[in-house]
């Protein structure tokens, strides 16, 4: 028997903006090693080790000491368990690595994790010590390399503790889908539940949103040791709220709390937006309506901060590219950080995420790889609630490595890795678009049967040449879908402050806004960005940006504002 069930309560209750579990934060200042010749053993026993300190988050690649250093870097620290934490699951957890970490506490090992962009935990409740000071020790290898970015190496991203009771609430899914012909919104709560003892427990969840709706109660049944997802479903007027979109960003609240027994066993909180986005025929309708939006991309990069992407620097990139008449992108081929998703719901900037699956030959890109699968089920748990993500994108620019340009197509490793990863979307996320990022699509002897555009919602292509012959030849392979150039330029436009977009560029691009069938396009690239790729100038930068790496405009910024002005007159 399944145990939910709906109650409407007709009186106002004050207690849902409770915290979540406590959290410690292990950030700051930490012990660092790099050696890819001592061992993991030598490491941890202390063996002949010099430590270095290291800020936490932060990459070592920002050191100069460590500028271009590949391979092992290990972290150390102590840290204190309250005592009043005893007797209840105790985590640490890492909001990213890169690339492939291992973890040990107290000189056990926790267990490793591949994927340097999104979060993993561990719990350490059997090992953790409560009258004296623990150890951690991280190691992270950056050796695994994908596209022109560099791969900035080290604890990229939060690190805490964070306790629980044996039963919690891992996270809250909220799906919100307006539905225009029937004035509704249809809601659904979904819970995913963990029972880390050996008791069976029953309870509920009350579940408050900010405006001015009555709670939902769902009820839970949880056996000893399980992990489950309960779900509850419900409608609402639509009429009486307010839709998200790009020129009005209404966020709500969802406040939840787990109970058992009369005693609260947890509570998480969580905005979220009422928005819909959808691909009808050859175009994108946002909230039932015709939308076009045009963008930049942008790279997590930065010479001072690497990849870890502050508070300061998220908002004064992300404002500015709003302000430039970006409104939509597939900003990076990576999961992008917490607090620039938080950024983007509040400003409204709505954005494809995509997982680092790249080029001719990129080792992943074979079919049902569990580690792709991994990589796309941790971005899509972490960022389902974010109104800003209106599609997931599973890789960009496979090709082979054989004929000429134009004439490449997908191997049909790469074709079945891409029909299976969109099949995997569909078992985690009906709610929004699919798609990849394709060079393929409009070369020579391309059809239906070697590029799977069937199986996509939106069309995305990248041109560093002849863009609106690509865009028309994308159409005429494969009408009745919507396109959008997630990609476009020519080449390196050269270093601040005179670097400028070619006339032939600004041309295409005019020249591409008379297209009905084309959504939209986004230049490449907002930011001036470290690489070691094959035609960086000797800056170690590459020149693609309309700023460069410190943010200083150049000339091509001012043309790319007044491209994106005409585009909306």
């Amino acid at each position: 028997m399944k145990y939910i069930y709906l109650i409407i309560i007709a009186f106002s209750i004050h207690i849902y903006t409770t915290a979540q579990q406590p959290s410690i934060s292990l950030n700051g200042r930490w012990n660092f090693f790099a050696s890819n010749t001592q061992t993991e053993y030598e490491v941890l026993a202390n063996y002949q080790i010099h430590w270095d300190r290291i800020t936490v988050p932060g990459n070592w690649d920002v050191m100069d000491k460590y500028a271009t250093y590949v391979g092992k870097g290990y972290y150390q620290r102590e840290f204190e368990v309250p005592v009043s934490w005893k007797g209840r699951q105790v985590y640490i957890k890492f909001d990213a690595v890169y690339q492939t970490s291992k973890v040990w506490v107290n000189g056990k090992q926790l267990g490793e994790h591949i994927g340097g962009y999104t979060p993993f935990e561990y719990n350490i409740s059997d090992i953790v010590n409560y009258d004296k000071p623990n150890t951690v020790l991280v190691m992270a290898d950056n050796s695994y390399k994908r596209g022109a970015w560099w791969a900035w190496g080290g604890i990229s991203r939060d690190v805490s503790l964070n306790v629980s009771n044996d039963v919690r609430m891992i996270y809250q899914h909220i799906t919100a889908i307006p539905d225009f012909d029937a004035n509704s919104v249809k809601f659904i709560f979904k819970y995913k539940l963990e029972n880390n003892s050996c008791k069976n427990y029953k309870g509920r969840i009350i579940s408050k949103t900010s405006d001015k709706s009555d709670p939902i109660i769902t009820k839970i049944s949880l056996d000893g040791h399980q992990t489950k997802t309960e779900e509850v479903t419900f409608e609402n007027k639509l009429s009486d709220y307010e839709l998200w979109d790009f020129d009005n960003p209404k966020l709500y609240t969802l406040n939840s709390k787990l109970e058992i027994k009369g005693k609260v066993f947890g509570s998480l909180s969580n905005q979220f937006g009422i928005r819909k986005l959808e691909a009808r025929g050859e175009q994108l309708f946002l909230n039932n309506k015709v939308v076009r939006m045009n963008g930049i991309n942008r790279i997590h990069d930065h010479p001072l901060y690497g990849n870890t992407e502050p508070d300061q620097l998220v908002k004064q990139d992300m404002l500015d590219i709003k302000s430039m008449g970006c409104n939509f992108a597939r900003l990076m081929h990576a999961p992008l950080s917490k607090n620039l998703l938080n950024l983007c719901d509040s400003i409204g900037f709505l954005i494809i995420e995509e997982i680092p699956v790249w080029g001719n030959d990129d080792p992943q890109s074979f079919p049902d790889n569990p580690l792709t699968e991994k990589w796309l089920k941790e971005m899509i748990e972490r960022d389902y609630n974010h109104p800003c993500v209106v599609g997931w994108s599973v890789g960009n620019e496979l090709r082979d490595s054989l004929p000429n340009w134009g004439k490449k197509l997908l191997t049909s490793a790469q074709h079945d890795y891409i029909v299976s990863m969109l099949d995997y979307i569909d078992i985690l996320d009906t709610t929004r678009l699919k798609t990849y990022v394709s060079l393929t699509c409009y070369s020579e002897g391309v059809n239906y049967s070697n590029e799977p555009i069937d199986k996509v919602d939106l069309i995305c292509l990248n041109s560093y040449g002849n863009s609106p012959q690509a865009v028309r030849t994308t159409h005429e392979n494969f009408p009745g879908k919507p396109i959008f150039l997630s990609e476009v330029g020519l080449n390196q436009i050269g270093p601040a402050p005179d670097a400028m977009l070619q006339d032939r560029l600004i041309r295409y691009m005019n020249e591409m806004k008379t297209y009905p069938y084309l959504v939209g396009i986004s230049y490449w690239c907002y930011n001036d960005y470290r690489s070691n790729y094959k035609g960086t100038p000797e800056s170690g930068f590459r020149e693609w940006g309309v700023v460069d790496e410190q943010r200083k405009p150049k000339t091509a910024y001012q043309q790319l504002k007044e491209i994106y002005k005409n585009w909306n007159q």
